[in-house]
């Protein structure tokens, strides 16, 4: 296995974990506990983890403001976000907004993968900072404190710069006939991810089950523009012929 491979596989246990241990991890791939301590203490260089005795715990990866929702459906959110991870396209231009998953998604991309990435979003960046071959552009504009994210016309005009070969977004509630929607007070992040939408070849919405067939109040899109709905688990085959067989998992 490839050192990449390998510290790929240490963040997903990270991750899906919250902590990893050096035997453990060693015993796994049949390696040295100081093969496995360098692994560790390479990734702590980089900023993605923080060493611990005998192993190793995530690095605090979401501000103080997103705290009330970073615990919430933590294990579906990381399922959601690993598929995600599993559709980008090596090479391309994409998009990511803000959020709770959107920001365990930009925690969980591969360690080598090349990319350019926009974003509004402060964790997100702060995240894909840590990959060296991603090229990171942030989009200026009015600081949101509770989203962590930089709303208003001046990011509307940035984005207006860029056509993405993919989109990532996150999402407050979806529903079939009424579509991808954000509640109240995310109404001046509606405007962004309208353009995000229109400017994309490919719309990815990552959204846990129990985010579906829920209705909020500002309209993003229909389901008609969206690719895809990325949840954590299978769903019933109504639910998916409702949904037009966008849901994936």
């Amino acid at each position: 296995m490839l050192k990449e491979e390998r510290h790929q596989h240490i963040l997903d246990v990270l991750y899906a974990s919250g902590k990893v241990n050096v035997e453990e991890l060693a015993y796994d791939f049949r390696l040295s506990k100081d093969t496995i301590r360098r692994d560790l203490n390479e990734l702590e260089g980089q900023g993605i983890l923080k060493r611990v005795y005998g192993g190793a715990i995530p690095q605090k990866r979401q501000p103080l403001a997103l705290d009330a929702r970073k615990n919430l459906e933590k294990n579906e959110k990381y399922m959601v976000a690993k598929r995600a991870t599993g559709l980008v396209r090596p090479h391309s231009l994409i998009a990511v907004d803000g959020g709770t998953t959107n920001t365990l998604f930009a925690s969980l991309m591969p360690v080598s993968i090349t990319l350019r990435v926009v974003t509004n979003s402060f964790p997100v960046a702060e995240e894909l900072r840590k990959r060296p071959n991603i090229d990171v552009i942030f989009l200026g504009g009015r600081y949101n404190k509770e989203s962590q994210t930089t709303v208003g016309e001046t990011v509307y005009q940035q984005l207006k710069e860029f056509y993405f070969d993919q989109c990532f977004l996150g999402a407050f509630a979806v529903d079939a006939q009424n579509g991808i929607s954000v509640p109240y007070p995310y109404e001046d992040e509606s405007s962004i991810k309208r353009l995000l939408v229109e400017n994309s070849s490919e719309v990815n919405v990552m959204c846990s089950c129990s985010k579906l067939n829920k209705i909020s109040n500002y309209v993003i899109c229909s389901i008609d523009a969206v690719d895809r709905i990325i949840c954590e688990h299978p769903v019933t085959k109504q639910l998916q012929a409702k949904y037009k067989n966008k849901i994936c998992w």
